[in-house]
């Protein structure tokens, strides 16, 4: 039988509402998951600062240029200082992105920076591939995996262009910045996934009657004194 409201536990004293205030502010650090979100909000921040001081500082005479080609001459492009930051980002966001989704579709194992994704775990792996589809059907553009060796056939639907082919260099740094924001965006969601199961395994508290040894009849026990006593 669960005891009436404002019941106090036998041992401590306190009610349930006492209870769980008193354990959560002893719970004052972190968590792995709230300093990955913390880590991860950090780096977007400054990835989309980065990418706007690409943006606002590429010379105009270029921003019409071929993005591939620019990017693919960096000793004939000298003025512009940021080429080795973007081919960097290109790599590790935007191919990043199309790993995962070519690994994704096929039910592959895959991961998104740090965080990894099993083959087994359909709903982390339907929450990317979920993103990613939309944001190619959005672009109109097939999330390019890699510019040489390898397997680099089955990059998705052949009948629209990858990441930055056929763009001009500033339709190149937009979409870049997109990506890139979307890239830390899916980082998000996956620790978002991963807190709901934090939460779900965190301890609950209550009080509800049990019996003591030599206590003839059950008193009302909240749930750390209880898992005090069993450990006794």
């Amino acid at each position: 039988m669960a005891p009436r409201d404002g019941v106090r536990c036998w041992v401590c004293g306190r009610t349930v509402e006492e209870v769980r205030a008193s354990v959560g502010s002893t719970a004052t650090e972190m968590t792995e998951v709230d300093r990955n979100m913390a880590k991860v909000v950090d780096a977007r921040a400054k990835f989309v600062q980065e990418a706007t001081v690409w943006w606002d500082t590429v010379p105009d005479q270029f921003k019409n240029m071929d993005f591939n080609f620019v990017m693919g001459n960096p000793t004939q492009f000298k003025s512009i200082r940021f080429i080795d930051e973007v081919q960097d980002a290109r790599k590790t966001h935007v191919e990043a992105l199309g790993e995962a989704a070519y690994l994704g579709r096929k039910g592959k194992e895959f991961s998104i920076g740090e965080f990894k994704v099993d083959a087994g775990d359909a709903k982390r792996r339907d929450v990317v591939t979920r993103e990613l589809d939309e944001f190619e059907r959005k672009t109109g553009r097939v999330l390019e995996r890699r510019r040489s060796g390898g397997d680099d056939k089955e990059v998705g639907d052949a009948t629209r262009p990858r990441s930055f082919d056929g763009f001009k260099l500033g339709e190149g740094l937009r979409y870049l910045r997109e990506a890139g924001t979307l890239y830390y965006y899916v980082q998000q969601k996956l620790l978002e996934l991963d807190k709901e199961e934090e939460k779900r395994k965190a301890p609950t508290y209550e009080i509800g009657m049990a019996k003591i040894k030599g206590i003839p009849k059950a008193v009302p026990l909240c749930t750390v004194c209880e898992n005090l006593i069993k450990g006794l």
